[in-house]
């Protein structure tokens, strides 16, 4: 291998064809309940690939969910695109859930309306759909159950990248069935063999994050940590996934002493908008992250800010509906991000109220409240009196961005805006346990968010958006 490569990865473009729609109720109220920029994701993509085309990086990666559901529209569109990055760079791709819409129910929109009746692909037919951009060049291949393809490519000498279809695994899970791992094992002692240096990527993560665990039990936590274990003691350390849409960096250790890392890249359609520019040198890869500046749709341009105020839009729009007794906006709102009608007419009862005091409060009078209904010592008085001008949607709407963009904004250990939203966030589990209460689901759950309030504060202990992954 030559002293340096240089590459890029990008993850989730999402690719949704405007042929589908792009005005009316209907698709109003699909894109505004979604981080992802929908009708503007095609414009975000060709920013992306311009960017990366004017940069030193040799070839790109991206990694999976290409389009949006699978359209064949939507293939159709992004994969001209890519045939236009190729005349400039190699881009090797591979495809993901999204790319033949597991929901089974595509959409387009009409006014008031959507509609499934949506050709898509096949999982079958992706791997020969784009084939010329990772498979034909491939050193070695696997076909999966559903006829999808894992492959190996050796961009320059000495490197060879595994390129991975972890969608299924034969038993309902993302992951691999046993003769899909062991296939990357042996292609990873080949690798080894021929003296290259070894990383991968695939769509799903891995290493989930203190929320991710809320919402995934504990059977799945468990078993994406084994293979991030196994993938440890094969000796492929390094793996770039995406799905999530959130930046972040794990390592783990096994018992064996052997590490792995996992760059979960955030999706390229919507805030943060990230490129991942990557140097593979003797020792390892070192990463840094640059964020779209901004775009142009449609003969207008936008910003990275206006995709950071798209990701919290539906947010401030269920806010702003409770602060405006709209009831009728509320419900529509939540329906339109697939909440039951019935159920959210419940929610309307018990959190419209709730979500006006949201709004109206600052950080300084919620702490006031806690500490009156914790006799004060929820949270220090003296921390809470620097933030009185902050307001409580303010900081709320910062840490989601934080968990979208790997905290870009950091609040050190001992800063008053750490330890009034760490105490805050620590609260529910201190309180369970001053009752004694013994749910031990509830108590996982109120762990979990306890423990994410540190690494959405801090970026956790390696800063996504500029680190060194050591072989």
């Amino acid at each position: 291998m030559k002293n340096e490569v240089k590459f890029a990865i990008i993850a989730d473009p999402h690719y949704y064809s405007e042929k589908l729609g792009n005005s009316g109720f209907a698709y109003t109220m699909r894109a505004n309940s979604d981080q992802k920029m929908l009708a503007h994701s095609r414009a975000l993509i060709i920013a992306a690939f311009e960017e990366i085309k004017n940069s030193d990086a040799e070839f790109l990666l991206i990694a999976g969910d290409l389009t949006n559901e699978g359209e064949r529209v939507s293939h159709e569109e992004m994969r001209h695109l890519l045939y236009d990055f190729q005349k400039t760079k190699p881009v090797y791709v591979i495809t993901a859930t999204h790319d033949w819409c597991s929901s089974g129910k595509p959409k387009r929109f009409e006014g008031n309306r959507f509609y499934t009746d949506v050709e898509t692909l096949k999982p079958g037919e992706l791997r020969d759909y784009y084939k010329d951009f990772g498979p034909t060049e491939a050193v070695a291949e696997f076909f999966t159950h559903q006829n999808k393809s894992s492959y190996v490519i050796r961009p320059t000498d000495g490197v060879s990248i595994f390129c991975l279809d972890d969608d299924q695994d034969g038993k309902g899970n993302s992951g691999y069935s046993e003769e899909h791992f062991n296939w990357i094992k042996q292609e990873v002692e080949k690798a080894k063999e021929r003296g290259d240096k070894i990383f991968g990527m695939q769509h799903h993560h891995l290493f989930l994050t203190e929320f991710d665990r809320v919402i995934n039990g504990k059977g799945s936590v468990e078993r994406k940590e084994k293979l991030c274990r196994d993938f440890a003691d094969i000796g492929l350390s390094i793996m770039f996934t995406g799905h999530s849409h959130m930046h972040h960096i794990r390592r783990i250790e096994n018992e064996n002493g052997n590490h792995f890392y996992e760059f979960n890249v955030a999706s390229v359609c919507g805030y943060p908008a990230p490129i991942v520019y990557c140097t593979l040198t003797e020792d390892g890869i070192d990463t840094k992250t640059e964020h779209l500046k901004g775009y142009i749709y449609n003969g207008k341009e936008y910003t990275n800010d206006h995709l950071k105020a798209h990701a919290t839009f539906l947010f401030e729009n269920v806010l702003n509906s409770a602060k405006k007794n709209s009831k009728i906006e509320f419900i529509t709102l939540l329906t339109a991000i697939g909440v039951p009608g019935k159920k959210a007419k419940k929610l309307w009862l018990f959190a419209g109220d709730i979500l006006k005091l949201i709004n109206s409060l600052s950080v300084y009078q919620t702490a006031k409240i806690f500490n009156f209904l914790t006799f004060g010592k929820a949270i220090n008085k003296a921390d809470a009196k620097q933030l009185k001008d902050v307001q409580l949607t303010d900081m709320i709407f910062s840490a989601f961005h934080s968990i979208l963009d790997g905290s870009i904004k950091k609040h050190p250990v001992g800063t008053p805006y750490y330890n009034v939203f760490t105490r805050a966030l620590s609260l529910p589990l201190n309180i369970v346990t001053k009752l004694r209460i013994k749910n031990k689901s509830i108590i996982r759950i109120l762990t979990h968010i306890e423990k994410a309030s540190h690494e959405i504060m801090t970026g956790g202990d390696i800063d996504a958006n500029e680190a060194n992954l050591f072989f």
